[in-house]
């Protein structure tokens, strides 16, 4: 395997930031189709990811279309089959089609793996800048377009900048030469962005800015091992505790561990002392324990989390995944979301690599961006606005107890693979 710090080529057919999991699926399908293909991480891999760990439905039809079931079923995953949401002592479940439920960090190694598999170049511990172009903005450095003078402008810059500890050529700096170059510029292409929330390789392109919405909730998360207090959370149940200040989800993973994946209101961190006092209050207010072994996990938070970009493509430029926007995910919908976009996107990736780039490409990949991944969010939404205002729980929670056929109704439409992708 290629030194995962080094970079051996200044042109590439594709760039993809990013390896989460739309970037290395990404990675996986264009390599697969032949094309020349970088996959560059601002991370040291593996990492852990403060994410929900769920493979719903959908996202394991898209993995399994991809080829990649049994892989994913090596990986020792827990399986998952209902919601549990809690609020004030209320109880709600909910049937689930079957899916699966494994730790980011493992997840997201394994398919960087086989993107490598498949041919692609996989870079970590740098960060990218993609670099702007004309119609983008009127200061493009004169010296960044002569170093790709002879592709411009039928390819994208990217600025690479290596971690202290790296040179682009993989090898570590000597002791005494601290001002080494760790700065390299690269062509694709086609770009893909898929770094999450705010996009940083961005920074340069103001059209593409991503604010987060006033009042936006912040994420947290931890991983900690399930233990025999924690035995009223059923194995494969996925629970959500829901308070006025936010919710948490927490999940069984791989290895007898737990996952929590929460959003929480910024006022109530404010006041609280630490995340973990914050985290205890929801599960009093919510009328459950709190797992038991959260309180000695590591609780890593994220940048506020609703946003939305201002533009989802450009010239050679595509944004997936949640560098698009962030919509709160309750039972793996985020990971479906990202599968999906990756999928539908390399088909457009292809022909602006074999046939040429055509701006009509960017129209035609957001109709369908729409059809398959945008328009199955507005279920999420308004599952995310019910949550921000609590009051409104009881009601929908009686409704769903009476009328079980339309709660199902809902649950299938979300698990669903779009029909421009169904298996057959």
């Amino acid at each position: 395997m290629p030194d995962s710090h080094s970079i051996d080529a200044e042109h590439y057919d594709v760039a993809i930031i990013g390896a989460g999991v739309a970037g290395s699926m990404a990675a996986v399908l264009c390599s697969r189709a032949g094309l020349r293909t970088v996959l560059l991480e601002r991370h040291r891999f593996p990492r852990h990811k403060i994410c929900g760990c769920c493979v719903n439905g959908r996202a394991f039809q898209m993995l399994r279309r991809a080829g990649l079931e049994s892989g994913l079923r090596q990986l020792q995953p827990a399986t998952t089959s209902s919601l549990a949401v809690r609020y004030r002592g209320r109880k709600l479940n909910v049937s689930m089609p079957p899916g699966l439920a494994v730790s980011r960090r493992r997840m997201d190694q394994w398919l960087v793996d086989e993107a490598i598999a498949s041919g692609c170049q996989f870079v970590d511990e740098v960060t990218a800048s993609v670099q702007p172009v004309p119609s983008e903005s009127d200061e493009v450095p004169v010296a960044i377009l002569d170093s790709c003078k002879a592709g411009y402008p039928e390819e994208r810059i990217i600025q690479l900048r290596f971690a202290n500890c790296h040179s682009p050529n993989g090898a570590k700096p000597a002791d005494d030469d601290l001002s080494a170059s760790r700065d390299l510029h690269v062509c694709a292409r086609v770009v893909l962005v898929c770094d999450g929330l705010g996009h940083p390789s961005l920074h340069l392109l103001p059209s593409f800015k991503a604010e987060p919405e006033a009042g936006s909730r912040i994420g947290l998360g931890a991983v900690f091992p399930r233990m025999a207090a924690d035995a009223w959370i059923r194995r494969e149940e996925v629970l959500m505790a829901v308070a006025t200040q936010g919710y948490a989800g927490v999940v069984q993973i791989e290895d007898n561990q737990f996952n929590l994946a929460a959003a929480i209101d910024p006022s109530c961190l404010n006041k609280s002392n630490s995340p973990l006092d914050c985290l205890a209050n929801l599960f009093h207010s919510a009328g459950v324990p709190m797992p038991q072994e959260l309180r000695n996990a590591a609780i890593k938070g994220t940048v506020p989390l609703t946003r939305s970009a201002r533009r989802i493509a450009g010239h050679r430029l595509f944004l997936l995944g949640d560098a698009t926007g962030y919509v709160e995910p309750f039972t793996g919908e985020g990971m479906a979301w990202a599968l999906t976009a990756a999928t539908i996107t390399v088909p457009f990736v292809v022909s602006a690599i074999r046939n040429g780039w055509s701006d009509e490409l960017i129209n035609r990949w957001q109709a369908s961006s729409s059809e398959t991944t945008r328009t199955q969010q507005k279920v999420c939404r308004l599952l995310s606005a019910t949550l921000r205002h609590p009051w409104l729980l009881p009601p929908v929670m009686t409704t769903c107890q009476f009328f079980p056929s339309l709660t199902q109704r809902v649950v299938n439409r979300i698990n669903r693979v779009p029909k421009a992708l169904e298996i057959v």
